[in-house]
């Protein structure tokens, strides 16, 4: 846990260290973007669907996902760069830790002796650094085209129990976490895409896919529902394919225009 908190502060630190690097030296450069290559820092903000498989898919369903990244794109067409995903959704699939709790009635029992309403939700985090390339092909420029990127991270997850009527004192606070399966571990990521950056500064956009392979297991020393050398505590490997799409800020200082008398 402590390894992941330590790799969580260098991955941003070094997306503070991009931002001022990138956004500095664009800012004091005057660039044209349709002209030819340059030094382009930018921001990508997205949205994907995440398909789950291997040990991800008996946990949870389809999740949606927010993307934010962060990139340096050089002018030898490499770029460097940083992101953060957050997840979440309303399919999962193991509720074996409520067994236990509910009735024959079907429900949980709530402080005044009824039924008690919750919901069980997906929320996780990925964050992590990359190196990719552009391939500048079917492009109005030489900053778009065909992106490819390399990346390592950290990649965590829990079950959220949302205690709708607040009266469930067995999935509150501390005691929740004997419930939520609290996942965490390092991954690697590649991309394939497209990006667009027009020549007027008007649209800008990205598409692609995704593929994450996270190395994981669960964090937590107990689950209600584990024995005490129980398999499940062991490593898993949670892969996740996503499509992505979304919109891209460029930080880079126009040239001023000529004007003929």
């Amino acid at each position: 846990m402590a390894k992941n908190k330590t790799m969580n502060r260098h991955i941003l630190s070094l997306l503070l260290f991009l931002a001022i690097f990138g956004v500095k030296n664009s800012l004091f450069s005057q660039a044209s973007i349709s002209d030819s290559s340059i030094l382009l820092p930018n921001l990508k903000l997205g949205a994907s669907a995440g398909f789950p498989s291997n040990d991800l898919k008996k946990t949870f369903g389809t999740s949606a996902i927010i993307n934010t990244k962060f990139d340096v794109k050089f002018k030898s067409q490499w770029f460097i760069g940083a992101q953060y995903n957050f997840l979440f959704g309303g399919s999962v699939k193991d509720s074996g830790m409520l067994d236990e709790l509910i009735t024959d009635g079907g429900g949980i029992i709530n402080t005044n002796g009824e039924f008690g309403t919750f919901e069980m939700l997906q929320r996780g985090h990925h964050v992590g650094i990359h190196v990719g390339r552009l391939f500048s092909v079917l492009a109005p420029n030489a900053n778009s085209g065909i992106i490819t990127s390399f990346g390592v991270g950290i990649f965590t997850y829990k079950i959220n129990f949302n205690n709708i009527s607040g009266d469930l004192i067995q999935l509150n606070g501390e005691y929740s976490k004997g419930y939520d399966r609290y996942t965490a571990g390092n991954s690697f990521t590649e991309f394939i895409g497209y990006q667009y950056f027009s020549n007027n500064r008007l649209a800008n956009f990205y598409a692609g896919v995704e593929f994450t392979q996270a190395f994981t297991k669960i964090r937590r020393g107990y689950q209600v529902d584990f024995e005490e050398n129980d398999p499940r505590f062991g490593a898993r490997m949670d892969n996740m394919f996503s499509i992505q799409v979304g919109w891209i800020l460029p930080l880079y200082k126009r040239p001023p225009k000529e004007f003929y008398y």
